[in-house]
């Protein structure tokens, strides 16, 4: 009983934690993207694909509160490896893909979802 509790305990936590850390980055790297100067066609789609994938973490953070905490940690996983290489180990890029792996600890924490249903 106790276990049962804490288990669901800490999935609400790191899917918080994810939740807010790809929160925060998307947010960073999406003003980084909108922000910096470059009027070359290459730097643009460069910034719009950053601000694309900034936008994306958001979603998936979104994603590992509400909804599929494993599949939003997995975006957000995939979008921060992408991230890091395209802004070369920037801290926002590093924050989503911590965001990402908190929400995949989340998901394997978090007991089935017939379990719920048990009762």
């Amino acid at each position: 009983m106790v276990l049962g509790i804490a288990s669901r305990v800490f999935a609400k936590i790191f899917g918080i934690a994810g939740f807010l850390l790809a929160l925060i980055g998307g947010a960073l790297i999406g003003y980084s993207a909108l922000t910096v100067g470059g009027l070359s066609v290459s730097s643009m789609v460069f910034r719009g694909i950053e601000a694309l994938l900034g936008f994306g973490a958001i979603v998936a953070g979104i994603m590992m509160y509400t909804g599929p905490m494993r599949f939003g940690g997995m975006l957000a996983v995939l979008g921060g490896i992408i991230l890091l290489v395209l802004t070369s180990f920037a801290t926002s890029a590093i924050l989503v893909f911590a965001g990402g792996i908190l929400g995949i600890i989340g998901a394997a924490v978090k007991p089935a979802w017939w379990k719920f249903w048990k009762r």
